[in-house]
């Protein structure tokens, strides 16, 4: 008896699985369509879902979209990629965009970075950013937490009223000053600590500057901390929100680029990467996280974090060397953990 062809074998193969699937239970054909359609509806979801994040503030549904878990999409889409072969429908096709859609999913939409830079031997500043969350869940272990922070300079947001004294009878040989809704502790001399006018009757700037004298050189820092997106997630206030949380960002980054190079922005941003307020403000400076940061950077909330909103931005002059996530400590966000050096330009 003759072998058949691969031509031929492959021209039987339809037919075969059409006298397979005519023996199948009914049950089993409607299970395998409504599988693959299921499929398509959630590869259309996530699409749409991106798209969102794209347009950001612009609409109350997709700027809710900036502030969504997004676990579940990378969930969605492996369990959709281990059933497309169930269908039988179109599996290669299905398989290879399941496949680009994790990849979507858990690099630009989730965040990851798989930097591998390593530090150089030598000596780096290492800054702290932390929202302390006004000490409501432990002050005496918030305390003891920033005595165990061996670092040169740490920017506190949200601080409770005694803070800055307590930090100042911790701290003795530190600068501490205290401005608002913003702490600096030093190992360098500060040079200028600035408290910024008001915006405008209704909007506090929200961030303070200081020029620290680094061994590397002066170095401006903007302490920021724009209003909470609260308010606009869940209430009527959005386009208000909004306006004050931009011409906050604005006005720190304004400010920066006015004084010059190098200087640092950092702190809660209140604004996730994909946020185009943030893409609007933060454009040409170098973010931390993603120039050498590892995973996903989440920062909060600090027990289960699914967002990136505690950053650190850097101007010309600055190189980035590390940055890491703190523990979970006695705060509802965690701190970020900066290494960096001003490099001379050239």
């Amino acid at each position: 008896m003759p072998v058949p062809s691969k031509k031929q074998a492959s021209e039987h193969t339809p037919a075969e699985r059409t006298q397979e699937a005519s023996t199948e239970p009914v049950w089993k054909r409607r299970g395998r369509a409504l599988l693959y359609w299921l499929i398509v509806l959630q590869m259309f979801g996530v699409v749409l879902f991106i798209g969102g994040l794209y347009v950001a503030e612009a609409t109350r549904p997709t700027f809710m979209a900036l502030y969504t878990p997004r676990q579940p999409l990378i969930v969605v889409s492996a369990l959709a990629l281990l059933l497309a072969p169930v269908t039988r429908r179109r599996v290669r096709a299905l398989v290879v965009a399941q496949i680009v859609l994790c990849l979507i999913v858990l690099f630009p939409v989730m965040g990851l970075h798989l930097n591998l830079k390593r530090s150089p031997e030598k000596k780096a500043i290492r800054l702290v950013s932390y929202n302390v969350y006004f000490g409501k869940l432990d002050r005496v272990q918030l305390m003891n937490e920033l005595a165990a922070m061996d670092v040169d300079i740490l920017l506190i947001q949200a601080p409770h009223e005694s803070m800055a004294a307590r930090l100042r009878e911790r701290f003795p040989d530190r600068s501490v000053e205290h401005i608002d809704d913003l702490i600096v502790v030093s190992r360098f001399k500060l040079r200028e600590v600035i408290k910024p006018e008001r915006i405008d009757k209704k909007i506090a700037p929200m961030y303070a500057s200081y020029v620290v004298e680094t061994d590397m050189g002066p170095l401006g820092i903007y302490n920021v901390h724009p209003y909470s997106p609260r308010h606009a997630l869940f209430g009527g206030e959005m386009a208000i929100n909004l306006e004050q949380r931009e011409r906050q960002i604005e006005a720190a980054v304004l400010a920066a680029k006015a004084d010059g190079a190098p200087y640092l922005v950092v702190g809660d941003t209140n604004l996730p990467p994909w946020s185009a307020i943030g893409r609007r403000h933060f454009e040409g400076l170098t973010d931390a996280f993603e120039d050498v940061g590892f995973g996903f950077g989440y920062t909060f909330p600090a027990k289960r974090p699914w967002m990136r909103i505690d950053r650190a931005f850097g101007s010309e002059g600055i190189r980035f060397l590390n940055v890491r996530v703190g523990p979970l400590g006695a705060s509802d966000h965690r701190p970020i953990f900066v290494d960096f050096e001003i490099v001379k330009r050239r």
